[in-house]
């Protein structure tokens, strides 16, 4: 895209957006199974995931075992999904 005889980045168009809109909870569910099996290196089911929107919180209701796997590496989790999802991203794992 040209504009007053330079070139403009489209990505670079959307980044107001990225900043203002918050992902849908199906999104948010398949990237935190999706970081927690890379993290981790456990493949959880998204039936043992559950996502407030509101309170930006996950909750997880696996097996004892997994959870305290996925809560002893929830920093580094949760980075990773800042990283995917913007500053819209969970907070805090429970």
């Amino acid at each position: 895209m040209k504009r007053r005889g330079e070139l403009i980045k489209v990505g670079s168009l959307f980044d107001k957006y990225k900043n203002i809109l918050q992902p849908p909870q199906a999104t948010v569910l398949n990237e935190v199974v999706e970081v927690i099996n890379d993290v981790c290196g456990v493949a959880i089911q998204k039936k043992y995931i559950k996502y407030s929107v509101a309170t930006k919180t996950i909750s997880v209701t696996a097996p004892s075992v997994l959870k305290q796997e996925i809560v002893k590496r929830q920093s580094e989790i949760l980075i990773h999904l800042r990283g995917r999802l913007g500053a819209k991203a969970p907070t805090k794992i429970f």
